[in-house]
């Protein structure tokens, strides 16, 4: 009977494969990040992470690293490998299979319902010792692929800055950047890593952006959103004339898509998407049709940049997955100024950027929240 690694050297080497599939983060999606170890008599034989969507998945990778034979090793792996055809690569399970290895841990099962214990199954019944430690760490760390996978809407992250006297603008009627280069960087950063970035109109009227990425690398094409219920966006917009840079889709109220035909003809003969939504009961554009809408269109992490208003409807019905928000050291020193909204959310973590903090929360009301574990977003974050 063989030897296996104690409870503490599964955590071990699950922590590994956990760090590694972070790796993958903005290149892999919709998929998930995996990450996996191949371990022999506490020696690692080979490692791999899921690296582009499309690739060869972290088993395969990490099978193809082996230094010498992996039969009779354990593989550590974070998500339940996948035994589904139906897909751009090959499944995995045949190809540990073949391996002849001795075991399998996994993080967690996969929470897709093509396989769903499957993977689990067709190993066991292939003679290879299959454990599932069913870690929180390892279902947070693919809670987006969960919130598309389950819920079929998007991870949502809320993001701004705020002064040190707790506002979120400058004086009325006066553009005024709270954060640093630093943070800005950053903010592109993690721009560049998601489907889709959601502003409201107020933001357009008062600050015209422009919710490109620049300054850094676009991993994925970057759906901008702007929730207009009236079509009131300006032609003239930074955001409508750059309609040729990036996708640019204005979601109105359903009777402002039909009544204000004339404003949805214009802007989409400008190259932007008019699409009407259902009102909630406050007479707003109702964010959980948005969120069913963005999931459809395949959007897997939806980056909000709100004023106090929006931020407020987001925290209040419970829509928020993630909150960062940037803190200056500097004041606005104006009552006047917009105030940002209390998060009462607990932090994973914070860090400085020549004198801006950055601070990270977690929702524990989301139903995506397992773990409260710094995302791999934040993990990239230069310190």
């Amino acid at each position: 009977m063989m030897s296996h690694d104690s409870s503490a050297s599964d955590d071990l080497w699950m922590a590994r494969a956990l760090e590694l599939a972070t790796h993958g983060r903005g290149a892999v999606e919709p998929n998930p990040m995996v990450g996996c170890v191949i371990v022999k008599e506490q020696r690692i034989l080979g490692e791999g992470y899921h690296q582009k969507f499309g690739a060869p998945h972290a088993e395969p990778n990490a099978l193809a690293a082996c230094r010498e034979s992996p039969a009779g090793a354990t593989a550590y792996v974070t998500l339940e490998p996948c035994c589904h055809t139906n897909k751009k690569t090959p499944p995995c399970v045949p190809r540990l299979i073949e391996a002849k290895l001795g075991r399998v841990v996994i993080g967690t099962l996969d929470p897709n319902p093509q396989v769903a214990g499957r993977g689990a199954e067709q190993l066991r019944a292939a003679g290879i010792e299959t454990d599932v430690l069913d870690l929180p760490s390892a279902r947070q760390l693919i809670a987006p692929f969960v919130a598309t996978t389950v819920l079929h809407r998007p991870y949502v992250t809320l993001k701004w800055a705020e002064s040190s006297d707790g506002k979120v603008a400058g004086p009325p009627g006066h553009r005024m950047w709270i954060s640093n280069r630093a943070s800005l960087q950053i903010v592109h950063q993690l721009r560049a890593r998601c489907d889709a970035i959601l502003v409201g109109i107020n933001t357009v009227l008062a600050d015209d952006p422009l919710l490109t990425v620049r300054g850094a690398e676009p991993m994925r094409p970057l759906r901008r959103v702007v929730l207009d219920r009236d079509l009131t966006i300006p032609l003239n917009s930074m955001l409508v004339q750059s309609v040729g840079q990036a996708p640019l889709e204005i979601i109105c109220g359903q009777s402002s898509r039909r009544d204000q035909s004339d404003a949805a003809r214009a802007l989409t003969s400008l190259g932007a998407t008019v699409t009407g939504m259902p009102l909630d009961s406050s007479n707003r554009i109702d964010l959980r049709a948005v969120l069913a809408h963005l999931g459809r269109l395949g959007v897997t992490h939806l980056l909000v940049e709100p004023g106090p208003t929006l931020a407020r409807s987001f925290l209040s019905e419970n829509l928020a997955d993630r909150v960062w928000i940037f803190r200056s050291p500097n004041p606005v020193g104006d009552s006047a100024a917009a105030s940002a909204i209390p998060v009462n959310y607990p932090e994973t973590g914070s860090a400085t950027h020549d004198g801006d903090v950055l601070t990270e929360y977690l929702n524990p009301a989301s139903r995506v929240f397992f773990s409260l574990d710094r995302s791999p977003d934040f993990a990239q974050v230069k310190r």
